[in-house]
């Protein structure tokens, strides 16, 4: 599968993490929530906060991103999508004790 960052707001302290496509017998366990996690742990080292674009119709994404600390917005973007972030403070509470 594939993952990448986008969108970065030097200003903002902000990255997008997306774009994210797992074969389909990845789905459901534990790689996407991974991959998440070491994407956010490498972008908290520079910014305070993370933004995921997210179809309004795919929840399966939007429940993940739940799991591991996003708070969904109030207003989608200008094309639909849900859009979540997650502060490095939240995420740092919401980290799996290792």
């Amino acid at each position: 599968g594939t993952s990448r960052y986008g969108r970065y707001c030097e200003g903002e302290k902000e990255i997008e993490i997306g774009w994210t496509f797992l074969a389909r017998r990845c789905w459901g366990g534990s790689y996407n929530g991974e991959l998440k996690r070491l994407m956010l742990n490498h972008a908290f080292g520079v910014v305070d906060k993370v933004l995921f674009r997210i179809g309004a119709n795919n929840v399966r994404s939007q429940k993940a991103i739940e799991k591991i600390g996003g708070v969904r917005d109030v207003a989608p973007d200008a094309k639909g999508n849900v859009l979540y972030r997650i502060a490095r403070e939240r995420y740092r509470k919401c980290e799996p004790d290792r």
